[in-house]
């Protein structure tokens, strides 16, 4: 369960994820390796109320590499993303959802040779397709910190 400390009115952010290398030519013809970030990543800015209650501000982004729409070998980004402004009491845990994946995979089970056979070849062969379909949920749960609190963290 990842941790994260902040101070009030300053954003905090958690990062997991991964540079994805490409070629890239410049006019000359020579040729430079940049990077394109996918990743999973948490942002949140808490406000801390008179009555000790904390406003939130978080993003949920999660970024993934689309390597079947590559332009030039070069991966596209698919991009999620939620955006949520809550009031919790402090120790009360949200929930944060709304980034759903969904992917299908084609495939196919043969008998060698005899799968490969034209007409013949369906009897040895399955042909099937499976989808997964999944949702992103974040919990989180803050908690003010007194000085003390947070010198016995250190």
């Amino acid at each position: 369960q990842p941790k994260v400390v902040t101070s009030d009115k300053e954003t905090a952010k958690i990062l997991k994820g991964a540079e994805i290398p490409y070629q890239e030519a410049s006019s000359s013809g020579a040729t430079s390796t940049s990077f394109k970030e996918a990743a999973l990543s948490l942002e949140v800015t808490p406000q801390i109320t008179p009555d000790n209650r904390i406003i939130m501000d978080v993003k949920v982004t999660k970024d993934e590499p689309d390597f079947a729409n590559a332009l030039n070998g070069v991966p596209g980004i698919k991009k999620n993303e939620v955006n949520a402004n809550v009031l919790v009491s402090d120790g009360e845990t949200i929930v944060i959802g709304g980034v759903f994946s969904n992917t299908q995979t084609k495939a196919v089970d043969k008998v060698p040779f005899l799968g490969d056979l034209p007409f013949l070849g369906r009897v040895f062969r399955r042909d099937y397709v499976q989808d997964q379909k999944s949702e992103l949920l974040v919990f989180i749960t803050p908690r003010i910190m007194n000085n003390q609190a947070i010198s016995l963290n250190n």
